[in-house]
């Protein structure tokens, strides 16, 4: 099985409700294929870097799945016959670009969990250090004063 990544670019006339039902129609047409569903990635509203079916804008999607290269032209034909897609490319990621996606996964499935709760200061066992608070201005002793310092103390003592 070989991993792909799919983008997508709906329509900009879809509103956002209709565009998730879209996108949920590709993650269904992805599984009736037998293909494994690892990551779906909305960036939302977006705009052209040219007019595509006279649109500015539209709605992009990634998806990230693995698939028998057999199945994939026939999801590639499904995708032709949708009015609502103005745009899509499925390419075959590099070994590399797996092992960037199963961190992200990986990542993404962290931050997706509850933290763990932090373990407050006085649950641990070593009690924390305290330090005594810096005096606000430092004095030098008066056996360090300059020369010139020393000459105009005489001076005035005179």
């Amino acid at each position: 099985m070989n991993h792909y990544e799919l983008m997508v670019i709906f329509s900009p006339a879809l509103t956002e409700e209709e565009q998730k039902h879209q996108s949920s129609q590709v993650e269904e047409l992805i599984s009736k294929e037998k293909g494994t569903l690892h990551l779906v990635d909305h960036w939302g509203k977006r705009k052209l870097a040219y007019a595509i079916k006279r649109q500015r804008q539209g709605f992009y999607d990634w998806f990230y799945f693995q698939m028998e290269p057999g199945h994939l032209a026939e999801v590639d034909r499904k995708l032709k016959m949708s009015e609502v897609i103005l745009r899509f490319m499925a390419l075959k990621m590099e070994k590399i670009q797996i092992g960037n996606l199963q961190r992200e996964i990986a990542r993404r499935a962290e931050v997706a969990q509850p933290a763990v709760a932090a373990v407050p200061p006085e649950a641990t066992s070593e009690p924390a250090p305290q330090s005594e608070p810096a005096p606000a201005v430092a004095e030098a002793p008066a056996a360090e004063q300059t020369p010139a310092a020393e000459t105009a103390t005489e001076q005035t003592q005179e």
